[in-house]
């Protein structure tokens, strides 16, 4: 069965991304904690190659405690740090949500590989050993190739289009294919390109404005763009969720209209449990 995709105007993601920003003001410290928590994760890869795996793995299940947090506070709720880590222990998802840790994982293997014949020479003057860094310059120069950069970033966005979505449809949609759930969440940019376009200005914009002030502020600014995504989910995928507190931690979505431009159901773009 086909996931149905709901269709917005550009100004909705001027929308959500102000609703994220509503949830986080309630309680902005636990998700900048969150935030940085899985940020630290992430970063364990790079620093103990040894983690990679097991932080790749782990990084859905922590988006998914994150998502989960944004519900609960979202429908009034206090929210505790801990609460990023209750999905380990939740029965129903946790194979689901491993698999798309392993999918995401094969992806970006195959989208190193790619990039590695894109710039292999490029790779090759990095390679060169004692290279004078002014000749190193001239020969990346010669070595760059518009199309090849181009192919790059094409794939790329794939990459991240493909997966944006993928955690909450496993988490709260309750797919379990995740071939269906990468093509939903790819065909979700591309009928929502205005709105998501308008979104991914607004959190470029402010990364930019990170990077010139040291990066500090995306302490605040992460966790926002996190919530605001998840916020996207709900409009496009999840129209009415209902929340169960003796479950597993997930929702059970209503049966979507088909896809149409509409307008959002409510002022802000955002669909309430």
């Amino acid at each position: 069965m086909s996931i149905e995709i709901r269709v917005y105007k550009a100004g909705s993601g001027a929308r959500w991304f102000k609703a994220g920003l509503d949830i986080f003001q309630h309680q902005p410290f636990i998700f900048m904690f969150m935030y940085l928590f899985i940020a630290a994760v992430g970063m364990l890869g790079f620093i103990l190659p040894l983690l990679k795996i097991p932080a790749v793995l782990a990084t859905p299940f922590l988006l998914a405690g994150f998502y989960q947090a944004a519900l609960r506070r979202q429908q009034g709720h206090k929210v505790a740090f801990a609460d990023i880590l209750n999905v380990f222990s939740q029965q129903g998802r946790r194979m689901s949500l491993f698999r798309v840790g392993l999918y995401q994982m094969g992806a970006a293997l195959l989208l190193g590989m790619v990039s590695s014949l894109l710039f292999a020479d490029a790779v090759a003057v990095f390679n060169q050993p004692d290279l004078d860094p002014q000749l190193a310059l001239q020969q990346l120069a010669q070595s760059f190739s518009f199309p090849a950069v181009a192919l790059f970033l094409v794939l790329f966005s794939v990459y991240l289009c493909a997966f944006a979505f993928a955690v909450p449809l496993v988490y709260f949609g309750g797919h379990t294919s995740m071939w269906a759930v990468m093509k939903a969440s790819l065909m979700a940019f591309y009928h929502n390109m205005a709105a998501m376009t308008v979104y991914g200005l607004i959190g470029a914009g402010l990364m930019l404005v990170c990077a010139i002030l040291s990066f500090i502020p995306l302490l605040v600014v992460m966790p926002i763009c996190y919530i605001s995504l998840f916020i996207a989910f709900q409009a496009i995928f999840m129209p009415k969720l209902q929340h169960h507190e003796g479950g597993n931690g997930t929702v059970d979505k209503s049966q979507n209209e088909p896809a149409k431009e509409q307008e959002s159901v409510s002022s802000d773009g955002r669909f309430d449990a």
